[in-house]
C-alpha cells in the first residue's frame, strides 16, 4: 500500500497535466451522453463527431477510415478540449491535437505511400482540465475508456488499430484495451500509468517512450483506489516495449516531425 505521502505527491503532480486550457474550465457533471458520431466531409479531413457541450468533444478522421489496413487513433490527454483541438493561437502547435495527427499522418505516408493508412484524432472524451484536481484520479478515463472502446466497433473489423496516446491520454487507452479487439498496438507517449499494474492487463502490444526531461517522469507508480494512474510503463518490470524519443524533450514534443519519437511511432502505427 503506498503511503499518504507518495499519494499526495503523486496528486500534486498530477494536477499540472496537460496544456493551454485555462483553470476555470471544468468538466459538466454528470458524464456527458454517449457520443453520436454524424460524418461531414471538411477540408483535409472528415469530422466524425462535434459536440460543443461542456468542454467538449471532437473526433476528426484524416484519410479513408474505411479502406484503410492501418489506423492510428489519435487520443489527446489532460488540457485538450473543442477550442485548442484544431488551433491554441500559438505558433507552437506541439500540443494541438489536430496538428498532432497530422503529423503523424505525413509521417506514415512519408514512410510507406502504398500503404492504406488512416488518422483518427479521437477527442472523444472530456479530459480535466488545467489544474483540474481530477487530473489525479481515473474518473474522466473510466469514462473516456468505456466511450473509446465503442468507437472501435465502427472501425473496419479487420483493420489494425493502433492507439497512439499521450499523457492522460493513455490512462484512457490502457484502461479502454484492456478489453479484447480494442487495439491491436498501444503506444504510451509520456504516460502517468495506464490504469493497469502490467502491460500483460491490456490486450495489445504496448510500446512506452518518454524524453529525459519530461515533467511526467516524478509522478510516482501508484494507485490506491481511484487515485493515480498505477504502475510506470516505463519501468522494466511493466512489461512495455519502450523505445527512445531521440533528441527532443519535454512533455509535448513527440510528435515532432523528424524526431525518432515519431518514426518509430509511425512504424508502430504501419505494423512493425
Amino acid at each position: 500500500m503506498p503511503s499518504v505521502r507518495t499519494i499526495v505527491f503523486s496528486g500534486l503532480v498530477l494536477l499540472a497535466l496537460g496544456a493551454g486550457a485555462p483553470p476555470s474550465v471544468r468538466l459538466p457533471e454528470p458524464p456527458p451522453e454517449p457520443l453520436r458520431y454524424e460524418p461531414v466531409a471538411v477540408d483535409g479531413g472528415t469530422v466524425l463527431a462535434d459536440d460543443p457541450a461542456g468542454t467538449g468533444r471532437v473526433v476528426q478522421a484524416l484519410g479513408d477510415v474505411d479502406d484503410a489496413d492501418h489506423i492510428a487513433v489519435v487520443v489527446p490527454g489532460t488540457g485538450q478540449n473543442r477550442d485548442n483541438f484544431r488551433t491554441n493561437g500559438s505558433a507552437d502547435d506541439s500540443a494541438v491535437p489536430l496538428a498532432n495527427g497530422r503529423a503523424l499522418y505525413r509521417e506514415a505516408r512519408l514512410r510507406d505511400p502504398d500503404a492504406k493508412v488512416a488518422v483518427v484524432v479521437w477527442l472523444g472524451y472530456q479530459p480535466p482540465q488545467m489544474f483540474d484536481p481530477r487530473a489525479a484520479v481515473n474518473g474522466q478515463a473510466a469514462v473516456g475508456a468505456d466511450e473509446l472502446a465503442r468507437f472501435r466497433t465502427r472501425l473496419p473489423a479487420d483493420a489494425h488499430v493502433t492507439l497512439v496516446c499521450h499523457s492522460y491520454g493513455t490512462v484512457v487507452c490502457g484502461r479502454a484495451a484492456t478489453r479484447p479487439g480494442v487495439a491491436d498496438d498501444v503506444v504510451a507517449l509520456a504516460s502517468p500509468g495506464m490504469g493497469v499494474d502490467r502491460a500483460a492487463d491490456i490486450r495489445a502490444d504496448v510500446w512506452a517512450t518518454r524524453t529525459e526531461d519530461d515533467w511526467i517522469r516524478l509522478v510516482p507508480g501508484v494507485r490506491a483506489g481511484s487515485m493515480g494512474h498505477g504502475a510506470d510503463p516505463m519501468a522494466p518490470e511493466f512489461g512495455a516495449r519502450t523505445f527512445d524519443p531521440g533528441t527532443i524533450n519535454g512533455h509535448s514534443s513527440y510528435y515532432t516531425p523528424g524526431s525518432d519519437a515519431l518514426a518509430t511511432t509511425a512504424r508502430v502505427v504501419l505494423g512493425a
